[in-house]
């Protein structure tokens, strides 16, 4: 068997669509899901060598209305297979969407030395801010065989 890691906004976005697509495999007392959920309000950014940090978060500004939703808070983070970001300065946690764009526009493009590691941002991710406690965070991993 062999492992593909993919990128958190996929992941999160592939989860939100199939949550309430998917038949259940077991008895459930919960009633079957009447509507889908929305689009996830995911706001994957890709700053390509060359390309201007401000004028692709521009386009997410027009892509993306509910940054400027009143009173949203965000979390923007490098969206790369990076493990403990946060340990490593590169979460950025309940920040207003200037804050995190901000955050990312100094950082988008640049290199950026993560432990032993040294490369350059090029993908992040800004999202809803949801607080919670730590001990609720769970990581996922999804297996699927060929039919």
């Amino acid at each position: 068997m062999s492992a593909k890691s993919i990128l958190e906004a996929d992941g999160k976005a592939i989860l939100n669509y199939h949550l309430t697509r998917a038949p259940v495999i077991k008895p459930t007392p919960l009633p079957p899901a009447a509507n889908h959920n929305p689009h996830a309000k995911l706001c994957s950014l890709y700053f390509p060598e060359g390309a201007s940090p401000k004028d692709i978060l521009d386009e997410a500004e027009v892509k993306y209305p509910w940054l400027h939703e009143s009173g949203a808070r965000f979390v923007a983070k490098p969206d790369q297979l990076i493990k403990r970001r946060g340990k490593s300065g590169l979460l950025a946690l309940n920040k207003t969407w200037a804050e995190a764009r901000a955050w990312v526009e100094e950082r988008a493009g640049k290199n950026q030395r993560v432990e032993t590691v040294d490369g350059v941002l090029r993908q992040f991710l800004v999202e809803p801010f949801v607080p919670h406690p730590q001990d609720t965070e769970y990581y996922i991993n999804i297996n699927s065989v060929r039919e």
